[in-house]
């Protein structure tokens, strides 16, 4: 009879808990994006090397596509544990992560290889609490938007009245202040509302021209990246796997350049997008400086929405003041480095812009 129960217990510690019996961690990994985009592509890349930096103690199961977690329900399911590992945009959760909408307010970002730096920089500034439940693996942020539209040349800021374009959060906020009427539609359903005319376009980046076939259904791009706003996104871990991961597993992790890759990830595909859209025909508009001048006074008051918004929910003013100019000095850095470096972009500065 001992025998027999010493049998059973061992078969219920083997049922149980095979990651220790068998010395390999067991990972779910969540992203929204369609499997062909290199936002999908980048996350297979992310899982291989990890595993192989493991020497064979890590396993990952990938979920694209929102195949376990759609866009608005990846950081819930992660931090339920649904999934362990996730990928997604805060805008899906607008008013969770407050200190870091700052992020996804017009500050001047004049492309992605910038913004996903102060992005990063920002996080390890300020450390938001609200992140607390989760392991930051690195903030990242799309390409500066520019209006796709599908309807309408868009020659000037008076050209929006009357265009629902797609926006979440912040962006939504700009699209308000520009004259436009916002929608708020997750990326995976874009296509077809631009497609049957529910809305007239979107303020997003040029990357989406491909990784979500938009260069088939919209005809216009005005290239509004002066006024400087991203998507900011987010790859997290669930807190209680990340605190229960061997150390060695850990290490992998934390040695892995997440923020490099993805910087340069969403750098190279908005230039990819760019030339798509050349290449389909779709006809690309570039402000005048007094037009510039006129979208960047329009939007300012999105700035004084949130400080506002944040004082009511009880922070104080002249520490949310400090996230927004923190972000605008990091940026003028970030891009003096951008031209120094000379890496090219989509859009920015002339010195870094391609041809």
């Amino acid at each position: 009879m001992k025998k027999k129960g010493v049998l059973i217990c061992s078969i219920l510690i083997i049922t149980l808990v095979p990651s220790i019996v068998f010395g390999v961690t067991e990972l779910k990994w969540s992203n929204f994006f369609p499997v062909p985009s290199r936002q999908s592509k980048i996350c297979e890349e992310f899982i291989k090397d990890l595993e192989a930096r493991s020497g064979g103690q890590l396993k990952i199961r990938y979920f694209p596509a929102g195949t376990l977690l759609g866009p608005t329900k990846i950081y819930d399911g992660v931090v339920e544990g649904i999934s362990d590992i996730g990928f997604s945009n805060i805008g899906y959760t607008f008013g969770r992560f407050r200190m870091t909408e700052a992020l996804d307010l017009p500050l001047g970002f004049p492309n992605a290889w910038v913004a996903n730096r102060v992005a990063n920089d920002f996080f390890r500034q300020f450390k938001p609490k609200e992140w607390d439940k989760i392991h930051m693996l690195s903030l990242h942020t799309s390409p500066a938007n520019v209006v796709l539209s599908a309807t309408k040349p868009v020659n000037k800021m008076e050209d929006l009245k009357g265009m629902t374009l797609r926006g979440l959060g912040f962006i939504a906020e700009v699209v308000s202040a520009l004259g436009g009427t916002p929608r708020s539609i997750p990326m995976p359903e874009s296509y077809e509302a631009v497609q049957k005319r529910v809305i007239d376009g979107l303020m997003i980046p040029m990357e989406t021209l491909r990784a979500f076939r938009l260069a088939e259904v919209t005809k216009y791009v005005t290239e509004c990246w002066p006024i400087g706003q991203v998507y900011t996104f987010y790859l997290v871990m669930n807190r209680d796997v990340w605190n229960k991961l061997p150390p060695a597993i850990q290490k992998v992790f934390n040695e892995y350049p997440f923020e490099e890759k993805l910087a340069l990830m969403w750098n190279d595909i908005d230039i990819d997008g760019k030339q798509l859209g050349i290449e389909k025909g779709l006809k690309f508009i570039e402000l005048p400086n007094d037009e510039i001048k006129k979208w960047k006074n329009a939007v300012e008051p999105v700035l004084d929405k949130y400080v506002k918004s944040m004082v009511s929910a009880g922070f104080q003013e002249k520490e949310t003041r400090e996230l927004i100019n923190y972000a605008k000095m990091r940026t003028e850095y970030w891009t003096k480095k951008q031209k120094e470096s000379g890496v090219k972009s989509s859009t920015g500065p002339a010195e870094v812009r391609i041809k």
